[in-house]
């Protein structure tokens, strides 16, 4: 039984009396802790009313817990990540085997069932043992003596990356479906330990079984049947932790991003590789990512990196009593999100607002992980330590400090039990007959759901399809009916006439399983394909979006309209859209002209018509693109101004890449388009003839573009769009023109322009012009410059000869110039350039020395949020201001301001997960930027500004990540200590 409990209340006046006299012992008592005793540690919780808190384990049983499996005879394995944060050279982690043999609720037998483990992350019961996760690998332990501990170690997969330890390989779970998912982020930089946590991984494979297919995937979550040897990369990613629901959906978690849902398959994007997509996971709480917390921490511990007051964090995401619950370790609490329909997917939405469904004033608490338990309870594993973050992301100091371990001796696990639960039955199912396991399926715990499902599975109980048969067509519960069809699919024995059953389900979570399990029999079943086209009205949602999912794969009449009736109906929900293209790349083309009919503008109309025609450029039919181009051209409505822009748009999208000539007659077209008044529709024709070329008869075109140009009465918008013209005809001849245009006194998008096209004029005398022009150059002019200086090698020595003369300030070179220099291929520029942008560490802590008097000024939020809008705007978002190329700024106020300046002026020091920058070199030339959302067919490059590239994976030449920070780390040169002041102020006080 468990020692102590804390029961969940909303807080009274004697409640408050009660706590802070429980806190001024606790505090009082300093020698006592932090940390504490396990009823002290208790004392300190406050949870959701309705439920109270309960020992369930805790140190020298455990250490160091990070996840647990409790098997079919009741007993509990925990893995213990002892080695946490560096111990790779001295395996430190186990799995410990807790048993109570004799039924009294007390762990009798406590064993080191398995270690010398180096960081082990994730458990779960398979077969007559346990499956653990431990990067590179995923292990299959098993105890065939009965003394708890594993003398069978088999490597089962391997070639995950060894990386931050917070970004491994993670919590396997036994899915719906009967395979084993794995949650996978892929390799996270690492800078300050690369001997540690440097390996990026391999192909994952069966080790064993050469001739099993090689998974080149590393950046995603990963499914595996290891009796069958398959093995797949699903469409998303999560960082520590995922769920399911009890209807198969998939949620993922991000340490700042603490709930999303995957929404679309990758099998079904993987159909279509020319749909560019930008991520195939829906974000879902309303409260948005980086959501604010609400810690009772009494005396919190947080590092240079820690972003206070939200999600920064959160891990262990695990569905339970129809929420979403994340651990949030840094703010020692645990999260609650309550889960609603919303279309294909959900709305996440707090369960009660300013307060979180478990806290702590306690600083070592640090809930990692949860567990849906047998009993009905919420298990919470309880790390314990002092520190929890990672050293690669601290200062120096905190680094070498022996705080690091503080806590590797201890650990909890607690246990939230709802109030008035019934006494936890016996656990017996290792035991237990077909029959019975079969009548567990209708259990409302999904404890015992998934547990019977999987011994039958293992067993391959073909003499029990009869009672799962009988189930799909008479049990009152609907979750029974769903593991039926999946237990019987999983032995073998599903037939159609079940599945039949269960497209009729009244139940519309056990139709929409149905579905996905009617679509390996389609080609042979005529039935069930008849079935699924009836089913185009259903009133659910989430059935419909799967239905058009899986009719994407059928290519008659009826399919197609049943496909068309369902996008008609959802085409306000971009998951339908994205749904309907993924069915194959051949239906562009006809999904676009039947969109284009309706003459009502709407946000989703809008969105999928640019969606189908990116994908009708990605085709790189002629014929396909000039009947989209002559469309646009062909009708002059004003009503219909909004098709025609997004027609254009999404063929420029789609057709990075292509050479001259390649729209034919099309390219005549263009040219008039280019005269529309319409800004969306000029700029669109103007980008697709930057890219096919003009057509011969051009010239009168040319010549009124020049005399806009030069037209300062003209609109500057139009007069950059006509610069952009002259540039592709030929800018040589231009040169006068483009020269005088180069002047500050020109609005800044009309020198940006002259800039970009004069760079293209050959020879050096070109960058010598530029560099003279270097400081009378608007910020956007002179990114253009810096753009023209790369064109030609020879450019590129007048840059950094510039750089050594101080005519050109490192600072005024964006990040991806800089880095250009810095990873040069020409070993030789590489070498000249490296010390006139690099600083050692030792100096960039001068300059933060210096600039700590900028904490002690008087400040003007005012004049911070001018500074901010100069320099900080094109990366970061706060405010309103800004777009997110670098982390949001949302919740900065909560960090101290010593630390916002270390990060300001030495960003080089931490570079933030999920900003690194990449270098992709593609089929049609070099990109950069900071790597965005991956799905199976499409990279996202992030850029300053706001824009971004989506790369189709099969250009891809190379890829490889930066070791630079994506933030310029001398802005100093930019900001005086009084504008730091007023900007640190700014970013403090502004809501």
């Amino acid at each position: 039984m468990p020692s102590s409990t804390v029961t969940g209340s909303r807080p009274t006046l004697a409640h408050g009396i009660l706590a802070l006299v429980v806190l001024v012992e606790i505090v009082g008592c300093r020698k006592a802790g932090p940390p504490y005793s396990v009823d002290q540690a208790i004392s300190t919780f406050k949870v959701e009313p309705g439920f109270h808190v309960e020992k369930y384990t805790s140190e020298p049983n455990v250490e160091s817990p990070v996840a647990m499996d409790i098997d079919e005879n009741g007993r509990t394995y925990v893995v213990e990540d002892r080695g946490y944060p560096l111990s790779t050279d001295n395996p430190l982690g186990r799995v410990k085997l807790l048993e109570d043999r004799n039924g009294d609720g007390i762990f009798d037998r406590v064993t080191v069932f398995a270690d010398k483990l180096v960081m082990p992350t994730g458990v779960m019961c398979w077969k007559k043992g346990i499956l653990v996760t431990d990067a590179p690998n995923v292990w299959y332990f098993e105890d065939t003596k009965g003394d708890g501990k594993a003398d069978v170690r088999k490597l089962v997969l391997t070639g995950f990356a060894v990386t931050n330890p917070q970004h491994t390989v993670n919590n396997p779970i036994y899915g719906l479906d009967n395979w084993i998912y794995l949650a996978h982020e892929g390799p996270a930089t690492a800078i300050i330990y690369k001997k540690q946590f440097g390996d990026r991984g391999s192909d994952i494979r069966f080790p064993d079984q050469p001739e099993a297919p090689l998974l080149k995937e590393h950046n995603r979550n990963v499914r595996f049947r290891p009796d069958s040897l398959q093995v797949e990369a699903l469409s998303g990613s999560s960082q520590y932790g995922q769920a399911f629901d009890d209807w198969g959906h998939h949620f993922t978690t991000n340490n700042s991003d603490h709930a999303r849902e995957e929404v679309i398959a990758a099998r079904y994007l993987e159909r279509n590789p020319d749909l560019p997509v930008f991520s195939a996971m829906q974000q879902i709480p309303d409260h948005g990512a980086a959501a604010k917390v609400y810690p009772i921490t009494l005396h919190p511990r947080f590092e240079m990196l820690t972003e206070v007051g939200q999600f920064t964090s959160a891990c262990g995401i695990t569905f339970y009593r129809g929420s979403l619950f994340v651990a949030e370790p840094v703010h020692n609490l645990a999260h609650q999100d309550l889960l609603a329909d919303a279309g294909a997917t959900f709305v996440a939405r707090r369960a009660h607002p300013d307060v979180e469904f478990l806290a702590s004033t306690d600083a070592w608490f640090r809930p990692v992980n949860f567990y849906a338990g047998p009993d009905g309870a919420l298990y919470v594993m309880d790390f314990y330590r002092l520190v929890i973050e990672h050293p690669e992301w601290m200062s120096t100091e905190a680094q070498k400090s022996p705080d690091l371990t503080k806590g590797i001796d201890r650990g909890r696990i607690y246990r939230i039990v709802p109030d008035g639960a019934p006494a936890p039955r016996p656990i017996k199912l290792g035991k237990a007959s077909d029959a019975e396991l079969v009548r567990e399926l209708e259990n409302p715990l999904i404890w015992w759901r998934r547990t019977a499902q999987r011994l039958l599975v293992d067993r391959q109980a073909v003499d029990a399809a009869p009672a799962l048969v009988r189930m799909v067509h008479e049990s009152q519960s609907p979750v029974g009916r769903l593991h039926a069809l999946w237990t019987l699919e999983g032995i073998g024995k599903l037939d159609p006439a079940e599945i039949q059953t269960g497209l009729a389900d009244q139940t519309a979570g056990v139709r929409e399983n149905a579905i996905i399990l009617a679509e390996p029999r389609l080609k042979t079943s005529p039935p069930l394909v008849r079935a699924l086209i009836a089913m185009a009205k259903d009133p659910d949602a989430r059935v419909r979006f799967q239905l058009l999912c899986t009719l994407g794969s059928l290519n008659s009449p009826e399919a197609r309209a049943a496909r068309d009736e369902l996008l008609s109906r959802d085409v306000e929900d971009k998951w339908f859209q994205i749904a309907a293209l993924s069915s194959s790349s051949d239906e562009a083309p006809r999904l676009y002209a039947k969109a284009i009919a309706s003459d009502h503008e709407t946000p989703g109309r809008v969105s999928f018509i640019r969606q189908a025609a990116s994908v009708v450029g990605a085709r790189h039919k002629p014929t396909e693109v000039q009947s989209v181009i002559e469309k646009v051209a062909g009708t002059t409505a004003a009503n219909a101004d909004w098709w025609r822009a997004a027609s254009l748009e999404g063929l420029a999208l789609g057709m990075r890449g292509i050479g001259p000539g390649a729209f034919g007659a099309g390219q005549q077209t263009l040219l008039k388009l280019f005269d529309s008044t319409q800004p969306a529709i000029r700029r669109a024709s103007l980008r697709l003839i930057e890219m096919g070329g003009l057509p011969p008869s051009s010239a009168p075109a040319v010549q009124h573009a020049s005399k806009i140009a030069a037209d300062r009465q003209a609109d500057p918008d139009l007069r950059a769009d006509s610069i952009g013209l002259l540039a592709k005809a030929g800018p040589e001849t231009q040169q006068a023109l483009l020269r005088q245009l180069i002047d500050p006194h020109e609005p800044d998008q009309v020198q940006a322009a002259a800039v970009r096209a004069f760079g293209k004029i050959k020879g050096d005398d070109t960058g010598k012009f530029l560099l003279s022009k270097w400081r009378a150059l608007t910020p956007a002019a002179r990114t253009e410059a810096a753009n023209a200086m790369y064109l030609e090698p020879s450019r590129v020595w007048l840059l950094v000869n510039a750089l050594k003369a101080g005519d050109v300030q490192p600072w005024t070179l964006s990040f991806t110039h800089r880095r250009r220099l810095i990873m040069n291929v020409d070993p030789a520029i590489r070498d000249a350039a490296r010390p006139l942008l690099d600083e050692s560490k030792s100096e960039r802590e001068k300059v933060v020395k210096q600039y700590e008097a900028a904490l002690d000024l008087p400040s003007d939020p005012a004049r911070g949020r001018e500074v901010y809008k100069s320099i900080c705007i094109k990366c970061h978002r706060f405010a309103g201001l800004g777009v997110q190329v670098g982390p949001d700024l949302a919740t900065v106020q909560n960090r101290p301001k010593k630390s916002l300046l270390e990060d300001i002026l030495m960003p080089n020091k931490t570079i933030a997960q999920g900003y690194e920058a990449y270098v992709v070199e593609t089929t049609s030339g070099i990109l950069d930027g900071v790597l965005g959302a991956q799905t199976p067919t499409t990279i996202a490059l992030r850029h300053e500004d706001g824009k971004e590239d989506i790369i189709q994976r099969k250009d891809i030449k190379q890829m490889y990540v930066t070791n630079v920070s994506a933030m310029p780390g001398d802005l100093e040169k930019q900001i005086t200590q009084q504008q730091m002041a007023d900007l640190l102020e700014f970013l403090k006080t502004t809501h």
